[in-house]
């Protein structure tokens, strides 16, 4: 099988954990493509820096609602974000999004600094990389009111099927995370049945949410292999077949560069 973890963390613990040996652990669970994200500026330029050194990895560039600033910082950080994207280097927006669950940025920094990435996904034609914590109504009607279709998806969806509708409305992909896994998501699961094949995805959001198999251990890109054979009992399908969808829903998203 080929596997696409379409959003984990290579920058978290290099020093612990170097990405090659991260990398080297994924290629042998069969995951020969993954998407690193960046939360803030330093970070986006470290995932650029992998994706250029190590085959089958891209990179994404944002800065995510826990480190959005206020004020002139914020509008400096989002030229400079800008600025980063105009190299090319990059295969997506984000992560940005809305979180209302850890309060470390206020909603309105958080608001303005989301449909700022909008626009840059739509101006560079690029997807967008959606984090939404205890803020799913609001990040919908923000979204609703761009009034067009957003390429993108949203990442460790968490929501119940009546939001994943919605956000499928929107033109989104979804994807599951290892959270799909744990004994107290059934709404969760219920969501992952009813999204259409041509917009699912999976991913580890690694180093978080470890499946169940692996849970209370660092979560790292060869455990979506986990997620994937769970997601495919859920629908009822073989695992192999949903590799693939997703393998090809991955790679036509991101456009592999």
């Amino acid at each position: 099988m080929r596997l696409f973890d379409t959003h984990c963390h290579l920058t978290w613990h290099m020093d612990e954990d170097p990405p090659t040996d991260r990398l080297a652990r994924a290629r042998k669970a069969g995951v020969d493509r993954l998407l690193t994200v960046a939360v803030d500026l330093e970070s986006a330029r470290t995932c650029a820096s992998l994706a250029a050194e190590h085959e089958g990895v891209q990179a994404s560039a944002g800065i995510h609602p826990h480190d959005v600033p206020s004020g002139k910082e914020l509008d400096q950080q989002l030229q400079e974000l800008e600025t980063l994207l105009e190299s090319g280097q990059y295969s997506a927006v984000g992560e940005t999004g809305l979180d209302f669950y850890r309060d470390w940025s206020q909603p309105a920094d958080q608001t303005y600094s989301l449909e700022y990435h909008l626009a840059l996904g739509a101006r560079f034609d690029l997807p967008i990389i959606l984090h939404c914590r205890e803020s799913a109504q609001a990040l919908l009607e923000i979204l609703q009111a761009q009034n067009r279709a957003i390429s993108g998806v949203m990442h460790c969806f968490s929501e119940g099927a009546k939001y994943a509708h919605s956000f499928l409305d929107l033109g989104l992909h979804v994807s599951f995370a290892g959270n799909l896994t744990y004994p107290k998501s059934e709404a969760l699961r219920e969501a992952a049945k009813i999204v259409p094949n041509d917009r699912l995805l999976v991913e580890t959001d690694a180093p978080f949410l470890a499946p169940q198999v692996k849970r209370g251990k660092r979560n790292e890109p060869a455990y979506v292999a986990h997620t994937l054979a769970f997601a495919a009992e859920v629908r009822g399908v073989a695992a192999e077949e949903l590799a693939e969808q997703t393998y090809g829903n991955a790679m036509a998203l991101f456009a592999s560069m």
